[in-house]
C-alpha cells in the first residue's frame, strides 16, 4: 500500500475508534469518518488474533485486499479495518469478500 494512503499516527486511530461510524461482520470491523485530507486507511490486528506471525499474515492479507480495490473506494474518508480472531483462520478470498461487503454496507464503494 502506498504511503499516501496510510494512517500513521495513533491520534488518527483513536479518533476513528471514538468518533467513527462502525460496521461489522464475523471477521472484520470497519470504522470510517469524513476526512479533508483525501482517503487514508489503517489496519489493526490485536493479540487475540494470534501470535505475531499470524497477526502479520492477517494484516498483509487485509492490506492487499484493500489495495486491490482502491480505485473503487470513495475518497474523502478515513478508514480503519480491525481484524477479529476468526480472520486468522480464513483465506484471502474470504477476507476480501468480507472487506468488500463491509465497504458496501458503509456506502464506500462506487464511482470515485
Amino acid at each position: 500500500m502506498q504511503r499516501r494512503y496510510r494512517l500513521t499516527n495513533s491520534r488518527s486511530f483513536d479518533y476513528l475508534y471514538r468518533k467513527g461510524t462502525c460496521v461489522r461482520d464475523g471477521f472484520l470491523v470497519l470504522y470510517f469518518a469524513p476526512s479533508n485530507r483525501g482517503m487514508r486507511v489503517g489496519f489493526s490486528v490485536g493479540k487475540k488474533v494470534g501470535k505475531s506471525v499470524v497477526r502479520n499474515k492477517t494484516k498483509r492479507r487485509l492490506k492487499e485486499a484493500f489495495r486491490k480495490h482502491i480505485p473503487e473506494i470513495k475518497r474523502g474518508f478515513n478508514y480503519l479495518v480491525v481484524a477479529r480472531p476468526q480472520a486468522a483462520e480464513s483465506d484471502f478470498a474470504q477476507i476480501e469478500n468480507n472487506l468488500l461487503s463491509l465497504l458496501a454496507k458503509a456506502g464506500a464503494t462506487g464511482t470515485v
